[in-house]
């Protein structure tokens, strides 16, 4: 259960990366906006299975239970630092476009 749990935390960091750096740069900056609608879906989700979790690992050890309660936050900063790596990459490429589209000029003119 808890190598689900892990999975899903990576899984909707990839969401959140791939759809906010996709709405960015095809349809503008204004546009990842809608990643903070992802982030904050995601994390409403990870906080229901976080409490649906602990409720069934009653039996456990105190020490199992913080270990799940650490992976749920840390399936909550992936989501967090995804959306900050897209925001990140969107200005990356941004000045990589911008750099191979106004370099390449001649520099001697022909004729």
């Amino acid at each position: 259960m808890i190598e689900f749990v892990i999975l899903l935390g990576v899984i909707g960091g990839w969401i959140i990366v791939a759809s906010t750096l996709f709405l960015m740069l095809a349809l503008g900056k204004m546009w990842g906006l809608l990643g903070v609608i992802l982030l904050v879906g995601g994390i409403q989700i990870n906080s229901i299975l976080k409490r649906k979790y602990m409720k069934a690992i009653v039996d456990a050890t105190p020490r199992a239970k913080e270990i799940a309660a650490h992976i749920f936050e840390m399936n909550e900063l992936i989501m967090l630092s995804s959306y900050l790596i897209s925001i990140m990459l969107y200005v990356v490429i941004q000045k990589y476009v911008e750099i191979v589209i106004k370099l390449p000029r001649p520099i001697h003119p022909v004729g």
